[in-house]
């Protein structure tokens, strides 16, 4: 027997459950019993063990159980309505008491059922849920045109689940749309926040004019790097191999550049900050380091899962060499205490809770840091 599949956005056998008694599906019971001139009518569904009376008319009272849903439990194995539901065929049963397969049935003596027939009831995704029953107390010989009207009924049946699927997914859409609003408005959020915190670390005293916009096209077009990695995960998060390899391809990965490292995650609101420390080393080696156009050297960055207080961490290493020989005048002047290492402490140590070593020597530079991680919902 095929089963409801699990999606949030198909009608399923919960659903049905869940919605209790609905006149409007009561209607067709009671307008089968009586188009047909049957002592009753019902419409039964399976979920898991439990076998749930969805609607039903001309049932005699019994004591079964109700669902917190005031639906009527059945209890007993309902071999009739079963036999419909585990074969997805009708079946006709003129005389259930002289039927062997039906004549020692709890369920049908308990029911008063004399004849009965049954259809298969299908949810809109086509898997079998439950039966469309009619029954008389006494036998009957069902005719062609009994299964007919019943099928008919069904039909009608069927355009009423169709419409509570249509209901659900609509549900589903807006309140998808509304989380996507939501999202996209806490996004453009951060973004003015990112921007204007690359606008304050850009502007220094001394600088001109043009040096505070070329540092700010370049910090802007980082950000828009790093956004968009973060949507390409659908905003969750991006990997750190990712935002290295944006901030440093056009160097050359492989013939000036080496990056080494595991698969590491970094959350949405980690990313920018990470990202802005890799392209401040970046663009400290392009001006004064391994990078410079008068340096024949190179960068190699390796990193690491680590772990810091209990909490997700990552190491990574910064490490550039100038060709062998003695750093630049302009790297040792960017040694020095300065703009450079006052961003990556802002950055590092108090906006990452992390920590952070720098090292110049006549052949290299080297950055370590330490930095906790958020964790990156799955």
């Amino acid at each position: 027997m095929s089963r409801p599949e699990h999606s949030t956005w198909r009608l399923s056998v919960a659903d049905l459950v869940a919605a209790g008694p609905e006149e409007a599906i009561d209607r067709v019971t009671r307008l089968a019993a009586r188009m047909l001139g049957v002592s009753g009518s019902f419409v039964v569904i399976v979920d898991g063990d439990r076998q749930i009376l969805k609607s039903e008319t001309g049932l005699p009272p019994r004591a079964d159980a109700a669902s917190p849903d005031g639906l009527r439990l059945i209890a007993g194995e309902g071999a009739l309505f079963r036999h419909v539901i585990e074969t997805e065929l009708t079946l006709s049963v003129d005389d259930v008491r002289a039927d062997p397969r039906f004549a020692g049935s709890a369920f049908s003596r308990s029911l008063e059922i004399g004849a009965f027939l049954g259809v298969p009831v299908g949810l809109p995704d086509g898997s079998t849920a439950g039966a469309f029953c009619v029954f008389d107390r006494a036998p009957r010989r069902w005719t062609e045109a009994d299964r007919l009207q019943l099928e008919e009924f069904r039909a009608v049946l069927a355009g009423e689940l169709a419409f509570r699927q249509e209901v659900k997914q609509r549900k589903h859409l807006e309140q998808r749309a509304f989380l996507v609003s939501r999202e996209m408005e806490h996004r453009i959020k951060n973004s003015l926040s990112s921007v204007q915190a690359l606008i304050l670390l850009s502007v220094r005293e001394g600088q001109s004019a043009s040096e505070i916009r070329n540092d700010l096209l370049e910090r802007v077009a980082s950000l828009a790097k790093t956004q968009s990695l973060l949507a390409d995960r659908d905003g969750k998060g991006a990997l750190f191999a990712d935002i290295v390899t944006a901030e440093l391809q056009h160097f050359g990965i492989g013939t000036n550049v080496w990056i080494d490292g595991p698969e590491v995650l970094i959350g949405k609101d980690d990313a920018i900050s990470v990202a802005m420390v890799v392209h401040e080393l970046a663009t400290n080696a392009t001006k004064h380091g391994a990078l410079a156009p008068q340096v024949k050297g190179g960068v190699a960055v390796r990193w690491q899962k680590a772990l810091r207080d209990g909490r997700t961490a990552m190491t990574f290493r910064w490490e550039e060499w100038f060709g062998g020989g003695a750093p630049p005048d302009a790297a040792q002047t960017a040694g020095q205490l300065g703009f450079g290492t006052e961003l990556l402490e802002t950055l590092v140590l108090r906006q990452m809770r992390g920590e952070m070593a720098r090292e110049l020597t006549p052949g290299g530079f080297s950055f370590t840091a330490t930095v906790r991680l958020a964790d990156v919902p799955a």
